[in-house]
């Protein structure tokens, strides 16, 4: 999922996901938050309360500006087209099952039928062993916004997911001479 061509600020928000997943303190050589401003707006956690609920926990508040509402404690999955909901599901448990971040990208639409492109990252802040677990998230606009023409955000269709690369558990064989 990492070489996908995704939007500079996706990029920069799974790299610093890694390191800090990973434990490196080592943060001079990685992107900073002063190198990308909008993104802090665009952030937003979700957590798993249920089996078809995926609570917003925390809203950032350039998504709040563009579904022109509070969005706290409603479900994820509400925002999305219903034959989406499914892929939006599985992009979420599949980072969540493999402790690794995934991607959705999609078409974004407003009430009166004006679209601008975006993408969702979702990556793990829990271990996997919690039965609520969260993942911090990024609403990434590709489009110009003012193509919405001040419209608020409604609906979603999918264009494309991009789960996790797979993680080698499978035997290994060493050749020894």
């Amino acid at each position: 999922m990492i070489e996908l061509k995704a939007h500079p600020n996706t990029k920069a928000v799974i790299e610093a996901w890694k390191r800090l997943s990973w434990g490196d303190n080592q943060l001079v050589d990685g992107p900073m938050a002063q190198d990308y401003p909008d993104v802090v707006g665009r952030l937003f956690i979700v957590q798993r309360t249920d089996v078809e609920d995926y609570s917003l926990r925390m809203v950032g508040a350039g998504i709040q500006e563009l579904f022109g509402r509070e969005l706290v404690e409603h479900n994820f999955l509400s925002l999305w087209n219903a034959s989406d909901k499914l892929v939006v599901k599985t992009a979420i448990e599949t980072a969540l099952e493999c402790k690794s971040p995934s991607l959705v990208q999609a078409m974004a639409q407003s009430l009166d039928g004006k679209k601008i492109d975006v993408e969702v990252s979702f990556s793990p802040l829990d271990d996997g062993n919690t039965e609520r677990p969260r993942l911090l998230c990024l609403y990434q606009t590709l489009s110009n916004e003012a193509a919405l023409k001040g419209r608020p955000i409604h609906r979603h269709f999918i264009s494309g997911m991009y789960p996790p690369m797979p993680t080698d558990t499978g035997p290994s064989l060493r050749v020894v001479q």
